[in-house]
């Protein structure tokens, strides 16, 4: 742990640096276009389905609701607009209407629980859900614990159901009576025109490979993000400044223009969650002043390629060795 009462100066200085830059400011211009642009490609799939075959169906929708989704979480972090109901507004018919994730289930999880306690055994439940592999509990599933590297890269085949039955548990418990009918609503649109098209069970089965790809894909994206880099004991985390706490626990990973594009900028880790309503339009630029300031004032700064992000959190389920 480093010294908290400097590293708050360092990230207001930062944070300065970024401000001067005008890079924090929202995007609603692009913003615009991107939403028109998803939205608009949503409904002419739709229209399209009778005319494809699922060939065409299957990598069409599955690039679609990769980009509804980082759409979504783009909405969530009030990136787009400086109005936070117009993010939100977007954000709803995005997320619960056509990705059919609850938006009070993800913003507790990811921007309460991920963003502000990043990589924490207590509050992270994006870490807590690996309990056995990154967490130092007494209490052990025997299984598990035995099989971990196999069942770790598996699960993420089930990373968008399991999210589904969260979501709905969440709008159920909490009576979200809106979210639950933009839920419904996703019923009539995509699969209502698949089983309508090709039969229930063919129509069911075109829309679970495109819910596989899409999770699988998303599953492996965040996974690199964080995995394999400290875990914080939740107990001291307030003791950490932000700045430390985020350079220790993210993970940048770089490739070339490609890897940007399919991570939807999200390879940006640590930028991201030291900026979290900073665009991904402005995050590149936002990426040089971090990386300049971290090797300027000596402060871990994590990047890597996919290949190697693999491998470090390889080498954490085998020997429990983190960054």
């Amino acid at each position: 742990m480093l010294d908290k009462e400097l590293y708050t100066r360092y990230f207001d200085e930062l944070k300065a640096r970024v401000t001067a830059k005008n890079l924090h400011r929202s995007t609603p211009i692009y913003g615009a276009i991107h939403i028109i642009l998803a939205f608009g490609c949503y409904a002419i799939g739709i229209f399209l389905v009778p005319q494809m075959s699922p060939f065409l169906i299957i990598p069409y929708f599955y690039i679609l609701f990769i980009e509804l989704g980082y759409m979504s979480h783009d909405l969530a972090h009030n990136q787009y607009f400086q109005n936070r109901k117009l993010n939100n507004f977007f954000l709803y018919i995005s997320a619960n209407m056509l990705v059919w994730l609850s938006v009070g289930w993800w913003i507790q999880k990811h921007n309460v629980s991920h963003h502000a306690h990043t990589n924490s055994d207590i509050h992270d439940i994006d870490i807590r859900d690996y309990d056995e592999i990154f967490t130092h509990n007494e209490w052990k599933i025997p299984f598990f614990h035995k099989h971990k590297r196999v069942l770790f890269w598996m699960s993420s085949i089930l990373v968008y159901f399991v999210s589904v039955w969260l979501s709905y548990q969440h709008i159920i418990t909490h009576r979200k009576y809106g979210e639950l009918i933009l839920s419904l609503i996703f019923f009539l649109l995509l699969p209502y025109a698949l089983v309508i098209q090709f039969g229930f069970i063919l129509g069911i089965g075109i829309l679970l490979a495109i819910s596989i790809l899409v999770w699988v894909h998303l599953a492996f994206v965040f996974m690199v993000n964080h995995i394999g880099m400290q875990v914080i004991d939740g107990n001291t985390i307030r003791e950490y400044s932000w700045l430390d706490l985020q350079t220790r626990t993210s993970r940048n990973i770089v490739w070339g223009r490609i890897v940007n594009h399919i991570f939807g900028w999200l390879n940006k880790q640590i930028e991201h969650h030291l900026f979290p309503q900073v665009s991904r339009y402005h995050i590149r630029a936002v990426a040089k002043e971090v990386q300049e300031f971290c090797k300027e004032k000596n402060i871990q700064y994590h990047e890597v390629t996919f290949c190697k992000a693999l491998q470090e959190i390889a080498t954490t389920l085998k020997t429990g060795a983190t960054i």
